[in-house]
């Protein structure tokens, strides 16, 4: 069970800041997963250009500082289905980025945090932040280098379904690198990329005082991918890709005896338009199939629907869509892991130039393979986790009182049901962010 330890204080530094949030809503096309608690999501997903900071100029480079402080209010901070725990949350949140303005290649910097600071629960105070680079390396006509690194410092969300009741959220980093080559053959356009990244867990302390070790969930992951594209006609082509990978578990067994190590791939088949703007982005059909060396799991596998489209029918509105699916890990007892499908939309509205309108609504299936004879015979049954159902909500509304400072309201509600009862929950957030660009 979670230990509920009320601290009453007051944040010292923290109202004398007033000065950044966690991003309000979540309005990219881009969702949360349980790995990552969202912490480079934005707030505004496009601004109008008469509202756009402009940066500070740095020799070859610009300088993008901004700053945002969210209020927040849940009302079931452990997401749990009965007893309700509310409270009242403040996140600082500064960003950096320095973007080159350079003719030939390319080198972005990113950093940001997000300090979270409750106030009665202190138990569930956390300090997320992170850095990455990237950049492009023009070789020579039609050829081009990409490179990326990022390191990331988070805790895990309570609603996680492998969190493990610790005093505190789980902290883990999340780091890696990529790099990629694409070559342009006329109509042809190849792409290959490899990348490595790294999810390393901390060890918690249970409400009796015992370590919970977490080290069996350490991992690491390695995807090698090739797209080729071929181009129609303007704006039109049709592409085809593949991805293999294989995820390393430090450990040969975790604390059950299971040896959650796999191998994967994907394929994936479609079309990517750009009607000068106006619709932009990929939609395509895809098989996934991840295989766990542990001979008494199951595959992790199936056909999805993805798309990755932006669409803007006026200069006033955009609309974004996303269908994901993807193999996810998990360490359920008996549980291979699970294929996750997400779908999601998301519109912005300018009621006017500085009114901002948006709205988001996503569903995300997971379904879990397990097999029965790697589930120890003394388990209950009816505790097995096999299919849970995520649906979100928010809506928000931006105030732009110049290129520099903006004001923000919204609210996001969630909601899980599970076929086991103890993983079923449903929450009211309501935000209030002050931010600032330069």
């Amino acid at each position: 069970m979670i230990r509920v330890s009320k601290s009453h204080r007051v944040m010292p530094g923290l109202i004398p800041g007033l000065a950044l949030c966690l991003l309000l809503l979540p309005c990219l096309v881009y969702s949360q997963q349980y790995y990552d608690p969202g912490i480079q999501q934005r707030s505004i997903h496009r601004k109008p250009t008469a509202y756009e900071a402009e940066g500070v100029r740095l020799g070859s480079f610009i300088l993008k500082p901004a700053v945002e402080l969210t209020l927040e209010h849940n009302n079931n901070i452990y997401y749990i289905d009965e007893t309700k725990v509310a409270d009242t949350l403040f996140h600082i949140q500064p960003k950096l980025a320095l973007v080159s303005d350079w003719g030939r290649h390319a080198l972005n910097f990113d950093a940001g945090a997000d300090i979270a600071r409750y106030s009665d629960y202190g138990d569930e105070d956390y300090e997320d932040w992170w850095v990455t680079l990237d950049g492009r390396v023009d070789v020579k006509r039609g050829n081009t280098v990409n490179y990326g690194a990022t390191y990331k410092q988070l805790h895990e969300e309570r609603n996680s379904p492998d969190y493990v009741h610790g005093i505190k959220p789980s902290e883990f980093s999340y780091s890696g690198f990529d790099l990629g080559y694409e070559r342009n053959f006329n109509r042809l356009t190849a792409n290959l990329g490899y990348d490595r990244f790294d999810t390393d867990y901390d060890n918690n302390v249970n409400s009796d005082g015992e370590i919970v070790d977490n080290q069996d969930r350490d991992r690491s992951r390695d995807t090698l991918a090739l797209r080729l594209d071929y181009e129609r006609s303007p704006g039109r082509s049709i592409f085809v890709g593949g991805a293999i990978n294989n995820n390393d578990y430090d450990l040969s067994s975790d604390s059950e005896g299971y040896d959650r190590s796999s191998d994967g791939y994907r394929l994936q088949a479609g079309i990517a338009r750009d009607l000068t703007g106006v619709l932009v982005g990929d939609l395509y059909l895809e098989y996934i199939d991840q295989q766990y060396d542990d001979v008494r799991f199951d595959d992790v596998n199936g056909f999805g629907l993805g798309a990755r489209l932006e669409w803007t029918p006026s200069k006033m509105t955009s609309v974004g869509f996303e269908f994901r699916n993807s193999p996810q890990e998990t360490t359920q007892v008996g549980s291979s892991g699970y294929f996750s499908s997400l779908y999601a939309i998301r519109l912005q509205h300018e009621l006017r130039r500085y009114l901002l309108a948006n709205l988001r609504f996503s569903y995300t299936d997971n379904r879990y393979e397990a097999n029965l004879q790697s589930r120890d015979p003394s388990e209950d049954p009816n505790r097995i986790l096999n299919n849970s159902d995520v649906t979100r909500a928010d809506i928000g509304l931006t105030y732009l009182f110049s290129r520099h400072f903006f004001i923000s309201a919204g609210y996001t509600y969630e909601k899980q049901d599970a076929d086991v009862d103890v993983y079923n929950f449903d929450t009211n957030r309501w935000f209030l962010t002050l931010g600032l660009d330069r």
